[in-house]
């Protein structure tokens, strides 16, 4: 499985033969990200967004959409991977208008958790669908998604294997975010490895037998 990440919470997924893209922004109103441009067999987005994380006008088409919010209970399949989603809120008041999903896929033997705008601590009825997730994208800039306070107790509950962190400041996005050395800062017991690239792959041999954060640079 390869995982690139393009920047803000936009990442390219390719595992059986399948190209996945979850939740791109549009470029440049999200700030100084380029565009997605890449071709994708199927997108996934967890909310409705235009501007950070459901625009499909910078995808080389053809391309079938999966909306996250309208899956069934079962999920949906495509071409052998079965996307199924779990509703959560961004903000931890859980208010009405807030509503936005995590998504969740297993393929080549592994098991991946996109947490997308996830603003709260995790119900045992929430939390079912993803524990034991291998591989978590995790909002890593703080409030409107989750604070960073809550962060190890959310990512004991689910017990990855690797982390990747997203949707966190740099000097591409115009939204008021931390920047990723706070979110490190509060997991100060957890190994950090540094590609030096915006992806890397991994397989089930390869999974650190500890939690690792995998710290990708952005793509675009």
């Amino acid at each position: 499985m390869r995982i690139q990440w393009y920047g803000h919470a936009a990442f390219l997924v390719e595992a059986q033969g399948v190209k996945i893209i979850l939740d791109p922004y549009r470029s440049p109103d999200c700030g100084g990200y380029a565009p997605v441009g890449d071709g994708a067999d199927v997108v996934v987005v967890s909310h409705e967004n235009d501007k950070y994380h459901s625009h499909l006008g910078q995808i080389a088409p053809p391309f079938h959409v999966i909306r996250a919010l309208d899956l069934p209970p079962g999920g949906e399949e495509f071409r052998g991977v079965t996307f199924r989603s779990v509703r959560v809120f961004e903000s931890p008041e859980r208010l009405p208008g807030d509503e936005v999903a995590m998504i969740h896929f297993e393929s080549e033997g592994l098991r991946v958790a996109f947490l997308g705008d996830l603003g709260h601590l995790l119900t045992e009825a929430e939390l079912g669908p993803i524990r034991g997730s291998d591989v978590v994208l995790i909002p890593a800039g703080g409030t409107p998604t989750i604070a960073l306070g809550d962060v190890p107790a959310l990512l004991d509950s689910i017990g990855p294997r690797v982390v990747v962190p997203m949707h966190y400041k740099t000097p591409k996005i115009d939204l008021n975010i931390r920047p990723i050395e706070d979110f490190l800062a509060r997991l100060p017991g957890i190994q950090v490895v540094r590609p030096g690239s915006s992806d890397f792959t991994i397989d089930r041999a390869t999974l650190p037998e500890r939690r690792t954060i995998v710290r990708l640079e952005y793509a675009r």
